[in-house]
């Protein structure tokens, strides 16, 4: 019986050290949406967006950014859930997640305000151009 729990023991120590902790999902699209993070964090520093161009171009980058992260993200996910230690996994893929889209969402968030601010200066300009005329 003791010889039989050994050899249990054994074999799942085995098991566990020839497989790593957690696969890790698709690490090349990571990789590119890493650097394609960084490229945007370059191009579009904060208080950098000054014109409606730059505001629709960030928001067009940084959305599609947000999109392929994820996709990356569920994909990931479904990965996790096949491995032995699904919570570390996770754990390691929603880290990974966060620290991206804080970048990206600061990107969509100021290009949405200048737009909005913009909108808002079109309209009372055309405010005071209707209030001039008798």
């Amino acid at each position: 019986m003791k010889s039989l729990s050994c050899i249990c023991l054994a074999l799942v120590l085995l098991c566990l050290s020839t497989m790593p902790a957690y696969a890790t999902p698709d690490s090349n699209e990571l990789s590119q949406i890493v650097n394609l993070t960084a490229s945007l964090d370059q191009k579009y520093p904060a208080g950098s967006i000054r014109t409606a161009e730059q505001a629709e171009s960030a928001l067009k980058e940084s959305t599609a950014t947000q999109v392929r992260l994820q996709s990356w993200y569920e994909r990931a996910d479904k990965t996790c859930q096949g491995n032995f230690f699904v919570n570390n996994c996770l754990n390691e893929i929603k880290e990974q997640r966060r620290l991206y889209i804080v970048v990206l969402q600061r990107i969509a968030l100021e290009a949405k305000a200048l737009q909005r601010k913009l909108r808002i200066d079109q309209l009372d300009r055309d405010l005071a151009e209707r209030q001039a005329k008798p």
